[in-house]
């Protein structure tokens, strides 16, 4: 692993709004209006499920949050810096993921149609689209992906 990661803590709110203050990032995350008070009152719902820091030598570069049941691995988020993205790290990401947790037979994930770089992205990974979904999303709806990763 080139990476290291630690569990999610109420100091690294900061660190997340700082993540979600890119200005691309308002077309595809919910999160880019959450300030540091409300991640900490978050962090509670995330105890369940794995939620770290990706930290690159001493300074972390991202957020990963996923659930394993089973071998099937529900990926909630990852997300990076914006001066991180576009380095290879995605794919070190998920490869660390699958070293951690041999046992994933599958990944499960959705990402917003018109997030056409993470489809993308995606696809090069490997994972396929198996069906398409209207979700809620503020006071409205977008059109995402399911996508799916066999292992």
């Amino acid at each position: 692993m080139k990476f290291k990661y630690r569990r999610i803590q109420d100091s690294d709110a900061h660190f997340l709004t700082q993540i979600f203050s890119n200005p691309e990032y308002e077309l595809y995350f919910v999160e880019n209006d959450t300030i540091e008070e409300d991640w900490i009152e978050r962090f509670q719902y995330y105890k369940d499920i794995e939620s770290n820091i990706i930290i690159d030598g001493a300074k972390p570069i991202g957020w990963i949050m996923y659930k394993l049941i089973d071998n099937v691995c529900d990926l909630y988020i990852v997300v990076l810096l914006d001066k991180e993205r576009h380095k290879g790290y995605g794919k070190e990401i998920f490869s660390d993921l699958f070293e951690a947790n041999p046992c994933i037979k599958k990944i499960k994930l959705d990402v917003q149609q018109r997030n056409i770089k993470a489809c993308k992205f995606y696809q090069k990974l490997g994972f396929r689209i198996v069906s398409e979904e209207r979700q809620p999303v503020r006071d409205s709806s977008e059109m995402y992906c399911n996508m799916e990763l066999d292992i």
